[in-house]
């Protein structure tokens, strides 16, 4: 065999001995210090404005969930948002050490997004040059998609990085599987351990396994005079169907959930033109077409580029690798949700965003000159700016007026007089959403609510295994025994505040104070 180059790719690409990991031993101390170095830029990226950003919907969920028991959490999976248990129980553990807030929810997303950044480095130089890894890095940094995620208090992000894990195990235990190195049954153990752990925490995450298996293929009909290519693809195929099992138990507890959490998806997915702009726009880049179109030429450009450049020739497992990781799955998803049961929505692949990132370096990395590939890349930031900072907003999210209706509660409970009672909170209904409540609001921004009885609390959201609790009817006079104030919550709808308030008239009660911040309303009566 010739011997490997300084920026020789692994086996999968061409027929060449490769070190342990992949890298020349001299270009190991560059590796390490630009993949930190991006792993950093993406968590400051992400993580920058943390603090400002509203909650979301999303967000008061997982504070639901995270408050309670990990047996009280083992009770919810088995009803509602199974497919984010794993991730619930690691906020609960997270917040067991550090005090609730909304940047300290969202630093491991942050964190997450950074360590994809910089394993993706790792990923693509094996695979490619230490310039493309780089290239792509950061390009994942700066992605719509990425920051966003990096910016939730989901397990979105680290969906990112679990499946950069995963491609860059299955990389290392095909290369070792080919070149017959000892322990590469190891690396596909780790494979399949990953794989599991992914789908526990996204289960759509296990259709990454799926793109694997689509470029196995491709390995096993193309790379046949390269070596023993079939014991790599029987140890991946074993490795896979193990995961395959660990996984059902996952599918098992989750089976029945779709319909009760994605009610608001509706009950048909339209291929028109709505869905094409999610898939195409919306998925990755945010609300900018631009950033899109441009992401799209600089794919097209690269992959073009590997398949007719002789001195890029080697760079074409990064393809067979990246595109069917961000085709597959969407794919699947989409004829799942036409044919079943409507279960796409964008950011639900957003663990394939590495793989965008990978087609869109490869296209800044194709040129010659380095100059360009720098230049080509600030650009692409500069462009994708805009979106990242719309993201940072106040006003960005669905909640995003909900900190000012926190802030209005805990400012009026400093300034009310203190009746000598009991203040009760009628949590009404959510502003956008009729059959959900402000119940939200308090999950989100808790302390000023804190020490506030529900008056219309039947069974704890705990007691019930959902994430929200059982109340009394809108037509129920709420509990006021020892409440001497009441804080109305909510929006004005047809019935509310309204209905409320005229049986608390009936009842003695006056309104106190009125207030509204948005399409939120907040009432206090008295006795």
């Amino acid at each position: 065999m010739p011997r490997t180059r300084s920026d020789s790719p692994p086996d999968v690409v061409a027929d060449r001995p490769s070190t342990v990991d992949g890298t020349p031993t001299h270009g190991r101390l560059a590796l390490v210090l630009g993949s930190v170095f991006v792993g950093i830029v993406g968590t400051v990226v992400s993580f920058w404005g943390a603090w400002t950003a509203p909650a979301g919907i999303d967000e008061a969920a997982t504070m639901s969930a995270a408050r309670r028991s990990l047996p009280e959490l083992w009770h919810m999976a088995h009803n509602v948002d199974g497919v984010h248990s794993l991730y619930y129980a690691f906020v609960h553990v997270w917040f067991r050490f550090l005090p609730y807030d909304l940047a300290t929810l969202r630093f491991p997303s942050a964190v997450a997004a950074g360590v994809a950044a910089a394993l993706l480095v790792v990923l693509v130089s094996r695979l490619t040059t230490l310039r493309a890894g780089l290239i792509a890095g950061v390009v994942l940094a700066v992605l719509p998609r990425t920051t966003s995620s990096g910016l939730q208090g989901r397990s979105y992000a680290m969906s990112i990085a679990v499946a950069v894990v995963l491609t860059l195990i299955f990389v290392v235990a095909t290369d070792r599987s080919i070149q017959r190195r000892p322990r590469a049954w190891l690396w596909w153990l780790g494979y399949t351990v990953v794989a599991v752990f992914g789908s526990a925490l996204f289960l759509y995450s296990a259709l990454l396994v799926v793109a694997h298996a689509c470029t196995m293929l491709i390995w096993q009909l193309t790379r046949r005079r390269q070596g023993a290519t079939g014991r790599a693809g029987l140890s991946w195929l074993v490795a896979a169907v193990a995961a395959a099992a660990g996984t059902v138990p996952i599918v098992l507890l989750t089976s029945g959930q779709a319909q009760k959490q994605l009610y608001w998806i509706g009950t048909t997915l339209s291929v028109d033109g709505r869905l094409a702009d999610s898939v195409f726009v919306l998925q990755y880049f945010g609300l900018s077409t631009v950033l899109a179109v441009v992401s799209g030429v600089l794919a097209l450009v690269g992959i073009v580029a590997v398949l007719v450049l002789r001195r890029l020739r080697p760079w074409v497992a990064a393809i067979e690798i990246a595109l069917p990781a961000v085709v597959l799955p969407t794919v699947i998803v989409i004829v799942v949700s036409v044919v079943v049961q409507p279960l796409y929505n964008s950011r639900y692949l957003t663990f394939t965003t590495p793989f965008v990132a990978v087609l869109v370096g490869l296209g800044l990395a194709a040129v010659r000159w380095r100059t360009v590939s720098v230049v080509g890349l600030v650009v692409f930031a500069v462009v994708a700016a805009p979106q990242i900072a719309q993201q940072k907003e106040p006003d960005h999210k669905t909640g995003s007026h909900w900190r000012d209706v926190a802030a209005y509660v805990a400012a009026e409970r400093e300034r009310l007089p203190d009746l000598g009672g009991v203040d009760g909170v009628y949590y009404g209904p959510l502003p956008g959403h009729p059959i959900r409540t402000t119940e939200y609001v308090s999950s989100s921004y808790p302390a000023p609510f804190r020490g506030l009885r529900d008056v219309t609390l039947v069974r704890t959201a705990a007691d019930v295994g959902e994430l929200w609790a059982d109340r009394s009817p809108a037509t129920a006079i709420p509990r006021l025994r020892g409440v001497d104030r009441m804080w109305y919550v909510g929006a004005t709808t047809a019935e509310q505040p309204a209905a409320v308030g005229d049986r608390l008239e009936a009842h003695g009660w006056r309104v106190e104070t009125r207030h509204r911040v948005d399409d939120f309303v907040v009432v206090t009566y008295v006795r």
